[in-house]
């Protein structure tokens, strides 16, 4: 049997808006804690868990390889325009390698915004890069894929679905 995934030290996270909830929890990914930050307008803390433990602590190889592709894409294309002092080891990481030079501190879950009947959630994993420290990083994921590694925009759930999304 599976073991449950509960998050820990779950409260409002914001004391105005009692919908917005955070709690922590392990990102197997990065092997760290990390909040987890959800609106319980769109999700339960029960949905939320069973996403955290079944899908994002449970990504495939080929999700993380394109993580890992992606993020080295975006590396080349900042660290070919800098002339910035970057750690040792950076320039020569690729493949799974590249994730000792990211982090994450905060995952961000949504629901379709366009379908609340759409089951599969998305995701944003934001946090920093050893390449672009300057402007942050995040992760977009629907379901287990992934879409997007780069730098921080701030679209929330508009990064993952857009209203060509609604009622697919």
């Amino acid at each position: 049997m599976t073991e449950r995934f509960h998050l820990e030290r779950i409260g409002a996270e914001d004391p105005s808006d009692e919908n917005r909830m955070s709690g922590y929890g392990l990102l197997n990914l990065f092997q760290c804690e990390v909040e987890y930050r959800f609106n319980t307008e769109d999700m339960s803390l029960e949905e939320a868990e069973l996403y955290i433990r079944d899908v994002l602590n449970r990504l495939p190889d080929e999700t993380i390889n394109d993580i890992c592709k992606l993020a080295y894409e975006w590396k080349t294309e900042k660290m070919s325009s800098d002339t910035v002092e970057y750690p040792t080891g950076l320039a020569e990481a690729e493949g799974r390698d590249i994730l000792e030079f990211m982090s994450v501190g905060e995952v961000e879950l949504f629901r379709n915004p366009y379908d609340q009947n759409d089951d599969i959630f998305g995701a944003i994993l934001g946090g920093g890069t050893e390449w672009d420290a300057e402007n942050g990083m995040e992760i977009m994921v629907h379901g287990n894929k992934v879409l997007e590694v780069r730098e921080y925009l701030g679209y929330g759930a508009f990064a993952i679905w857009t209203e060509s999304d609604e009622n697919e």
